[in-house]
């Protein structure tokens, strides 16, 4: 086992195959190793494995050997049953079973079960490097970024040059905005021959976040030369192709790779963004269709979906699809899942509620809250905006950074979006204060959604222009909760607008968004301006910011330059589906440092 640890693979099989090993279970476990070792049969070596920690006497060691079969041969499900059934509670001495078990974890994208046997290793030895790895990884996937950069970096202390600590500190530093430091990073490689395509993909990342465009394609494309199928690295140049405007070379990249990327949900996103971008609606239209049915084939809803559920994810799915039953729009498989929401939803009331049935009912709650029952896509050849003077609206943001616009929608297009918002069983993503969003990929791209944006573009030629569109969404609010906390977003322009009638808004004073008038520092990373609204509110009384209320109006937008920092208002809504606070925003333009 040392010598396998310490990388000696070779002398661990020939020890393997040489000692005189006295127990059964050791002979069976030893022959097991040097199968996989030397590249034998793997499904003798498993069988070898689970003959040998089926005896009693079997060491934790035997596990944690089994567990390493299992990682090797890809049999992840396997080794997290068995872990889950034989190590609910691992000796906290064992490191090597521990270290197995976080690594499994990482492979199962089981964050906080691999930070938890991670630092059980740790915390026995300080400088295991493999658990290190895991701890960091576990750490960068919750959003820790500091943590995991730096155990990123202690594992790289003690192993110079490692290519896997590398790569990860790379991730981190691109994560938190320091390029430079990827860059060092990518530089202290030991060996040419241990650069693989992941790292270069984090150099283009580096490099474009550097806005050295040139630079990060030709490192996408060094990544693409040494793994061909890099999705990371295709869905890199795609997104860049689409942010610069270049058809031709996104073209060109699609025909390479159409396989690839026509079942990729953000490369199809990225397409879909630079026909619009480019005023082609009916392709957009399209790309977007294409990006959500990628989502769905992969199960993207379910991904999504918390667990145990919170109660004001489950209540707005069964008002919604109960709307849609009155509305005559609902087939027999949304009825059938109205059914399956109807027990819960009559235990509902208290929004700190959650489910999690057990079994096949589990397995039934998850399967009617990840499926999308109703998409309509109904056409829209109408005017989108309203009649409003633009070019006094645009004189206003170019010399203030805030204008407030009512009568944005067009009559007609008020009305097609509502419906869509009210309908569209998009509204899969949930945020921890109770709302429900949808992005302009996953659903949220109806015809009038595409209209109003070409609008936009060919009315305010000195705001947005040629700035690309970068995203577009809608959140919904349960009454009974708040909104978004302080936070700015990555954009140059934020198109904002509330489209619930205002017979809805129990409190005209507010409702709507308060707009400060202090941008965040442009040094500062999506994590420091959108995740940690204390340090914002910090900021903003340092600087004796003045706030801007807007209070809420149907068809009001508000429009404003993006790096301000903002906050949904106090909200007072009457209770009811239709009822619901939502607001619709389109971002244009990149602002901000932003991870891509």
């Amino acid at each position: 086992m040392c010598l396998l640890v310490c990388g000696q693979p070779e002398n661990a099989a020939h020890v393997c195959q040489t000692y005189r090993w006295q127990k059964s279970w050791a002979r069976q476990l030893t022959q097991a190793l040097s199968e996989m070792l030397l590249g034998g049969d793997e499904a003798r070596a498993l069988s070898l494995a689970r003959t040998a920690i089926a005896d009693p006497a079997a060491p934790c060691d035997a596990s944690a050997i089994y567990l390493l079969l299992l990682q090797k041969s890809g049999r992840l499900e396997e080794a997290d049953e068995y872990i889950a059934g034989r190590w609910q509670e691992p000796p906290s001495g064992e490191t090597l079973l521990l270290t197995m078990m976080a690594e499994i974890a990482v492979a199962t994208k089981s964050w906080r079960k691999a930070g938890r046997c991670a630092c059980a290793v740790l915390a026995s030895d300080p400088d295991d490097v493999r658990a290190l790895m895991a701890l960091s990884v576990a750490d960068y996937e919750t959003g820790n970024f500091h943590a995991a950069l730096g155990s990123a970096r202690r594992a790289n202390g003690l192993n110079p040059g490692s290519p896997r600590a590398i790569l990860q500190m790379m991730r981190c530093q691109n994560k938190l905005g320091d390029h430079y430091a990827a860059l060092a990073a990518f530089d202290a490689l030991a060996k040419e021959a241990a650069i693989t395509a992941d790292h270069h993909v984090e150099l283009g990342k580096a490099y474009a976040g550097l806005e050295h465009r040139e630079q990060a394609i030709g490192a996408y494309r060094a990544a693409l030369a040494s793994d061909p199928n890099s999705m990371e690295a295709i869905r890199s140049l795609v997104a860049t192709y689409a942010i610069a405007g270049d058809s031709a070379a996104l073209a060109s990249l699609t025909t390479q790779y159409a396989t690839q990327i026509e079942a990729d949900v953000d490369s199809m996103y990225w397409r879909g963004l630079e026909s619009l971008n480019h005023g082609n609606l009916d392709d957009a239209a399209t790309l977007f269709g294409s990006s959500l049915a990628a989502s769905d084939a992969r199960g993207g809803a379910f991904d999504v979906l918390p667990w145990p559920v919170p109660e004001p994810r489950l209540r707005h799915d069964y008002e919604q699809l109960e709307l849609l039953q009155r509305r005559g729009k609902l087939d027999a498989a949304g009825r059938s899942a109205l059914k399956v929401l109807a027990p819960y939803y009559a235990k509902s009331g208290d929004a700190a509620m959650t489910f999690a049935p057990e079994g096949a009912d589990g397995q039934a709650l998850i399967r009617v809250l990840g499926t999308r029952y109703h998409v309509p896509a109904e056409p829209f050849d109408q005017r989108a905006l309203g009649e409003n003077d633009y070019r006094a609206i645009e004189d206003k943001y170019l010399s203030e950074r805030l204008v407030v616009v009512d009568n944005f929608l067009s009559p007609e297009a008020l009305r097609a979006l509502r419906r869509f918002s009210e309908e569209a069983t998009v509204w899969k993503s949930y945020h921890r204060h109770g709302y429900v969003g949808a992005i302009i990929a996953l659903g949220f791209s109806p015809k009038v959604l595409l209209a109003l944006s070409e609008e936009l573009r060919r009315a305010m030629p000195r705001v947005i222009g040629d700035e690309p569109l970068l995203q577009a969404w809608g959140f919904k609010y349960d009454q009974r909760l708040r909104g978004i906390n302080m936070h700015a977003d990555f954009a140059k322009v934020n198109v904002n607008f509330w489209i619930t009638p205002d017979a809805a808004c129990e409190d005209p004073t507010t409702g709507g968004m308060v707009v400060y008038d202090l941008p965040v520092p442009k040094s500062w990373t999506v994590a420091d301006y959108n995740t940690d609204p204390g340090r914002l509110a910090a900021y903003v009384k340092l600087h004796n910011a003045k706030p801007v209320r807007v209070p809420y109006r149907e068809n009001r937008c508000v429009l404003f330059d993006s790096s301000l920092i903002h906050v949904t208002d106090e909200m007072r809504f009457k209770p009811g589906y239709e009822n619901r606070r939502v607001n619709v925003t389109l971002l244009y333009g990149r602002g901000l440092s932003v991870s891509v």
